[in-house]
């Protein structure tokens, strides 16, 4: 990815990675040659966006470009050019005074970078820009919950800096430490290492990732200080890299289960930049400490998501976060995770009108990597009718796209999951009760491969023109194979259609009929990130599902489904594989 659209991202993740990252010669001098006296020429100054804000770009690269100029080893250090576009583009700011619909911005992310790039420059202040910088901070006060408190904190911490107020600096830590804890809230760490924000529901992608690398960085700042963070909440920030987020990586990508709303272009290559800057200052920080083993555990981690053709993934094994109804199984070769809901959790949110499609994402998706390839940048051009794993309707009318809580919930507490044998399997199961639609699912992950199992499929509502279960969506990679071959199951003898693609066989058991297109989708970003609504992308799509024609609200019965996918399957041994599966 360029370094520039890092930090035209609509994802506050890659805004904080563009400042995080020393920006390379030519992106410096690109910028330079942009800059025309106090404003960058290719910003839209008047965007009034209220995620992918234009304007939040300015102090973005003046924050990046502060952090060279400021650095002795840097071949920008002191740079008149520089000097000029640092002190003229604060300026120009504290004049201006932009504003964002979005509070975000004008509370956290503009008050976060203005300070930082003021400290990184404190010694050719003028009283003038201080003023400037503290009128900037006047709505970045103390208060909200979870990371949106740690960072209003973090700005007041550097605020007590930037005008030497020990007071300020210290109520600041206790207030950001105050978020460092176990909770039985809506808001922060659970007790099974997930992250919740906006209500009970997983947000590692956006606010847990960014409560992560935040915390991470005021542990390394302030080990060793007067300030730092007791052994206890520093225990509690690593246990939740290593025993939470972490888990949802897989070969230098988050699974789209996990990135939350922010399904957006090249965002889960993005948030594992992030992860290894988390993991990275963990690292720096257990060195200070003088944990030689920590500190070189948790830069392999980083190592991992930076470079993961040369330091391939080694957490192997299956985690089940039940307080967000989700969990993962990783083998050496691949990854599948489950994402589910209930009338305990939230299943997915969208904001800012981003994440529209949403709707059945979490109604048992089960998402499945082995190159991490799979969903790069699909998701303009996905049916989200056919969401892996998913047993979902088609009423014929656009999906539903409601912000009420109760419809982002399944109406069902008979949701759960269990690891066992060692944590070499991980069992999920859930009971869907959503818009008329009633289904009971299961699904097994064990080292050879995924079973899932549905049954008592029934939708009480006339107008659905179809019901059905995805087996998998995905990028297409070279043929797809498909044949028939007669297996004994538990249910007796059966002539069963299988699917190759991709190194994965999908193997019906119940003798069920797989549907396959490998049609070329095509689709508007707008509906996941409305930033760059008209961006319209065509991909060539692998997609498997089956038909319960039986479950619709006329048919008599229910519907039913029993399949299985193989991962890591030659073309050449589908049948041996299969029959090693049933036998």
């Amino acid at each position: 990815m360029k370094y520039s659209e890092f930090g035209r991202a609509n994802d506050v993740l890659l805004l904080q990675l563009y400042t995080s990252i020393a920006l390379p010669d030519d992106e410096v001098s690109r910028l330079l040659e942009l800059w025309d006296g106090d404003q960058f020429t290719d910003i839209d100054y008047a965007n009034m966006d209220r995620g992918r804000w234009q304007p939040t770009l300015h102090i973005t690269r003046l924050q990046s470009v502060a952090k060279l100029y400021s650095d002795p080893d840097s071949n920008w250090y002191k740079n008149p050019k520089l000097h000029q576009m640092l002190h003229s583009g604060i300026n120009w700011w504290f004049t201006n005074m932009p504003k964002c619909p979005n509070w975000w911005h004008n509370d956290i992310g503009v008050p976060k970078k203005m300070t930082t790039i003021l400290l990184m420059i404190y010694d050719e202040l003028s009283p003038e820009e201080i003023e400037g910088g503290v009128k900037v901070l006047e709505r970045s006060k103390f208060g909200r919950t979870g990371q949106n408190k740690s960072w209003l904190a973090g700005n007041q911490l550097m605020k007590g800096m930037l005008l030497d107020d020990e007071e300020l600096v210290l109520k600041a830590r206790d207030v950001i430490a105050e978020e460092i804890c176990i909770t039985d809230s809506d808001e922060g760490i659970r007790d099974d290492w997930s992250f919740h924000q906006h209500g009970p529901q997983m947000q590692f992608g956006n606010y847990g990732l960014a409560y992560l690398e935040g915390l991470s960085f005021w542990l390394r700042a302030l080990e060793g200080t007067d300030y730092q963070f007791t052994p206890e909440q520093c225990s509690i920030v690593t246990e939740l890299l290593d025993k939470g987020i972490s888990w949802c990586f897989w070969k230098g990508v988050m699974d789209p289960s996990y990135c939350g709303r922010q399904c957006f272009p090249d965002g889960g290559r993005g948030k594992a930049y992030s992860m290894a800057v988390a993991a990275q200052n963990l690292a720096a920080y257990s060195q200070k400490k003088g944990d030689t083993d920590e500190a070189e555990r948790f830069r392999h981690i980083a190592l991992q998501n930076l470079e993961p053709a040369k330091y391939p993934n080694e957490k192997v094994g299956a985690v089940y976060f039940n307080r967000s109804d989700c969990g993962c199984y990783r083998t050496p070769t691949w990854y599948a995770s489950v994402r589910m809901s209930s009338e305990r959790t939230i299943g997915y949110e969208f904001t800012n009108r981003e994440n529209t499609l949403a709707h059945f994402s979490a109604s048992g998706a089960v998402l499945l990597m082995r190159s991490g390839d799979e969903y790069d940048n699909v998701f303009a051009c996905w049916d989200w009718r056919k969401v892996p794993g998913v047993t979902a309707y088609d009423d014929g009318k656009p999906i539903r796209s409601s912000d009420k809580r109760e419809d982002k919930q399944n109406n069902s507490s008979e949701v759960g999951g269990f690891v066992f044998d060692g944590a070499d399997c991980l069992a999920a199961y859930m009971q869907i009760d959503r818009d008329s639609l009633v289904a009971f699912k299961n699904v097994l992950f064990t080292p050879n491969c995924i079973s899932e199992e549905g049954h008592g499929i029934k939708t009480l509502n006339p107008e659905v023109k179809s019901v059905t279960t995805a087996i998998d969506q995905v990028r297409l990679v070279g043929r797809v194979r498909r044949g028939k071959i007669r297996i004994r199951t538990s249910r007796g003898p059966e002539r069963c259609e299988w699917v190759w693609h991709n190194g994965v066989c999908y193997i019906a058991l119940d003798g069920a009929h797989i549907n396959v297109s490998k049609d070329i989708q095509t689709g508007d970003w707008g509906a996941i990130d409305p930033a760059i609504a008209g961006r319209v992308d065509s991909i060539r799509i692998f997609k498997a599902w089956i038909e319960h024609p039986e479950a619709l609200a006329d048919a008599e019965g229910t519907g039913s489904y029993w399949f299985a996918m193989i991962p890591d399957v030659a073309r050449c041994k589908i049948k041996k594989s299969i029959k090693k599966l049933v036998y």
